[in-house]
């Protein structure tokens, strides 16, 4: 005999844990099914030996409106990464207005700006206008905690083998439910409902360094104009959270496969200075790290799928939290509408 809910969420990053506050504030029952052991997907951090280590160059933003309207930041120490002006420098030189935009933009999408569509770089040209990128206590997970803190029925550690209909089969149980809410990424998206189209993803190396000696400005966004590392700045300076007293904690990304010895290297000719004597603490390889939209792909993807069943998620939507919150407030307000309609 299956358990029976008004809407099973499979997968607990941004994208389901908002569908599921807004499900189960409607009193609608719902079950959130998470196959690792915390939410927030790629919104996550490790504590190890008092530095905060983001998974990826995390950054929130303030001027999101789904997190203006759940009143995220409320609650937790934000801290902008710029206090006016630009929020970066360009290491190696600007000749032309593509020489400014370009080289940040490729830090943002993870690619080349080209292969992102126009319209997805104007919302985030946006976001940067009217919103402050920034860094919060505790890390990514943080943020991810807080967003899950309220959702009531979160199944941690099981994993989703099937969807049949409105059978939802896991390697611990069997579920049933009205609606189901698939919130993965893209690529078990597509296992567990083979109709969609198979969506390309960026990876990218986020790496995680102390320096021997305090570097001064370091706490500004360093975006070199080439090279294998697209950005680089010494977190802890943004948010003293991030790293004990005393140390000074870089968080630096590649999109190539290259050495410690290689990003050693690159560190070196952006903060000029040598860092042969640099603590390496760790790095994160993030194979999807964020979904590609081309151009002619609309904004948002058809979150129904059918009557039963709908998907979120940033690939649904266009890469960025806002993108992925806004996939998820979407479906479940069509699910609430359709429930009110059935009462």
């Amino acid at each position: 005999m299956s358990e029976e809910f008004d809407c099973i969420v499979v997968g607990a990053g941004l994208a389901g844990l908002t569908a599921a506050r807004y499900l189960q504030s409607a009193g609608l029952s719902t079950l959130v099914i998470e196959s690792s052991s915390r939410p927030g997907g790629r919104v996550k951090s490790d504590q190890l030996d008092g530095f905060t280590l983001d998974h990826g160059f995390q950054v929130i933003n303030s001027g999101y409106p789904n997190i203006e309207m759940l009143g995220l930041l409320e609650d937790l120490e934000f801290t902008p990464i710029a206090q006016g002006g630009l929020p970066f420098r360009i290491v190696g030189g600007i000749h032309k207005p593509s020489d400014l935009t370009r080289p940040f933009l490729r830090g943002v999408f993870l690619t080349e700006p080209r292969n992102v569509s126009p319209r997805v770089r104007a919302e985030i040209y946006k976001s940067f206008l009217f919103g402050k990128p920034g860094l919060v206590s505790g890390g990514a997970s943080a943020f991810s905690e807080l967003l899950a803190a309220p959702v009531s029925n979160i199944h941690f550690n099981e994993t989703v083998q099937n969807i049949d209909g409105t059978h939802v089969k896991t390697d611990h149980a069997l579920y049933s439910a009205r609606k189901v809410v698939v919130a993965t990424d893209p690529t078990t998206a597509t296992h567990l409902v083979p109709s969609l189209d198979v969506i390309r993803t960026t990876s990218s190396t986020t790496w995680y360094h102390v320096a021997d000696s305090m570097i001064e400005g370091a706490g500004r966004l360093a975006v070199p104009a080439s090279g294998p590392l697209i950005h680089s700045i010494a977190i802890s300076d943004v948010n003293t959270s991030y790293a004990p007293k005393g140390s000074q904690l870089f968080s630096s990304t590649t999109l190539k496969n290259i050495s410690e010895s290689e990003v050693r290297k690159e560190l070196s000719n952006i903060w000029r200075c040598k860092t042969s004597d640099w603590q390496f603490i760790a790095k994160y390889e993030i194979n999807q790290s964020l979904p590609i939209h081309p151009a002619g792909k609309p904004l948002y993807s058809p979150l129904e799928i059918r009557a039963d069943l709908f998907v979120v998620g940033d690939h649904r939507g266009y890469p960025s939290q806002q993108g992925a919150m806004e996939t998820g407030k979407r479906a479940a307000k069509k699910i609430i509408e359709r429930a009110l309609q059935a009462r």
